[in-house]
């Protein structure tokens, strides 16, 4: 019984590489699993537009032809995605800069996801915000999932899902319920509580039994662990790793208040490290305050 969000709009924004190829199987996919409509979206990049004086006349050529060339590759792959896979497409251009359109064209289209490719990142790399990707997920309250180029997944069967006690895990969980369903997957919630940290252990408990709650109302497989560590992203990777996930859901606005117990961006380093699909979700109005200290290392939850 889905009780949660209903997607309906995905939004891909593609620059016609290779490496989206990946992501793009993935938002098919969903598409087809959820009847949803995919929405192709190529950004034209308006750096054209800041150009030398003596080169002026150049671009103004220039910048039609491009985007004649990329409506007709964008036409060319709504008819191909269509025949192969039945689904609803609409393409969308823009001249613009490529994560202001994303996130624009998502308000604009009422979507309720948008899904991307990453290449990722390794080394020195790790501590810029660089990519397209990260822009979105930091501007926008849209759930975005991004995809690794190198890594293929139609299906989620086993998503991992970390947790605080805090407010909007209720939300967050509303939104993969109906993910859950299509694909008949265990849910497998990671409890985790930075070294250190002072929370409500009230908080905690509230915040336990109404997701236990939601999770015998919609009958989710599920199974749950909770662990103490002193880095959240690097803990969530290794469970992902351990647990064979394919899925995992990060709350990306503890970036904001919890930036200084990461050396980087915590959604950052896990979207550019994981192996396999995170979605990330942001609310506008969430906060993140902290909510408990735990000294077990590894204590099972919501049982």
């Amino acid at each position: 019984m889905n009780t949660g969000t209903v997607i309906k709009n995905i939004l891909f924004p593609t620059d016609f590489t290779q490496l989206s190829g990946n992501a793009l199987a993935t938002a098919t996919a969903m598409c087809k699993r959820h009847a949803a409509t995919l929405h192709l979206l190529h950004v034209v990049e308006n750096r054209f537009l800041v150009i030398p004086r003596e080169a002026y006349n150049a671009a103004v050529y220039l910048i039609p032809e491009l985007e004649k060339t990329a409506l007709e590759r964008l036409n060319k792959m709504s008819e191909r995605i269509k025949e192969e896979n039945s689904i609803t497409v609409q393409t969308h251009l823009e001249l613009s800069n490529p994560a202001d359109a994303i996130r624009e064209k998502a308000n604009e289209l009422g979507c309720d996801l948008i899904v991307m490719g990453t290449h990722g990142a390794s080394g020195f790399r790790e501590f810029f915000i660089g990519s397209n990707a990260y822009a979105v997920i930091k501007n926008t309250t849209i759930p975005v999932l991004t995809v690794p180029g190198n890594r293929q997944v139609k299906e989620f069967k086993k998503i991992l899902f970390p947790m605080r006690a805090t407010a909007g895990i209720i939300d967050k969980f509303d939104f993969i319920e109906p993910i859950i369903e299509k694909n008949s997957a265990e849910l497998v919630i990671l409890g985790l509580t930075l070294s250190g940290e002072v929370f409500n252990p009230a908080e905690r408990k509230a915040s336990t039994i109404e997701l236990g709650r939601r999770l015998r109302l919609t009958k989710t497989p599920y199974k749950s662990e909770f662990y103490v560590c002193k880095n959240y992203a690097k803990k969530v990777l290794e469970i992902a790793k351990k647990e064979e996930a394919d899925l995992v859901v990060i709350n990306a606005s503890l970036d904001y208040q919890w930036r200084q117990f990461f050396i980087g961006p915590y959604t950052q380093q896990v979207v550019n490290h994981s192996k396999i699909p995170v979605l990330s979700i942001r609310k506008s109005d969430e906060g993140d305050s902290p909510v408990n200290t735990a000294k077990e290392e590894n204590v099972s939850v919501l049982r």
